[in-house]
């Protein structure tokens, strides 16, 4: 090999190296392919959907049998205000049976007031904390007797409060 030769030398690049364009779309092809036999339908429509029915029934999924429960407490927070005190009277007056979630999801949604339970672990009842709240917070259940002002209703409950 000359001078001239040595440096005019390309190196060959062999056809194996390089895949041609056919080879890249097949892989390409089968890429696309593997992607969408995975995804799931849900994930494709998600973004086509109205997110706020979805948002509404999960929210409410962990109500189970109490589905109109939340929105009752949260119309009992929009008529009283931080530092009050509510009692709450729930169909299940047993703390195994149903007060306990009635008392923990009241305890969550009137934050800032106060939550006085009528029964607690052990069905102990405490008639005490229904003399001393100020808003008695009937759901699904008979109104108290005594001199009670009706402050609001809905949702299958009644706000009560002393007179």
């Amino acid at each position: 090999m000359s001078r001239l030769e040595s440096r005019l030398y390309i190196p060959v690049v062999h056809s194996r190296a390089v895949p041609d364009a056919r080879r890249r779309i097949a892989c390409f092809a089968c890429l696309l392919a593997i992607v969408a036999l995975r995804l799931s339908p849900d994930l494709i429509q998600f973004p086509f959907i109205d997110r706020h029915l979805i948002a509404e029934e999960i929210g409410s999924s962990a109500d189970g049998g109490w589905k109109r429960y939340v929105q009752f407490l949260q119309r009992v927070r929009e008529c009283t205000k931080p530092g009050d005190s509510i009692a709450i009277v729930a169909p299940a007056m047993r703390w195994d049976e149903g007060y306990s979630y009635a008392y923990y999801r009241g305890s969550y949604f009137l934050t800032g007031r106060e939550v006085l339970p009528l029964v607690t672990a052990g069905d102990l009842a405490h008639p005490e904390n229904f003399t001393r709240a100020t808003y008695i917070a009937a759901w699904h259940a008979r109104l108290p007797g005594g001199h009670y002002r009706i402050v609001c209703r809905g949702d299958g409950g009644a706000l009560l409060q002393r007179e």
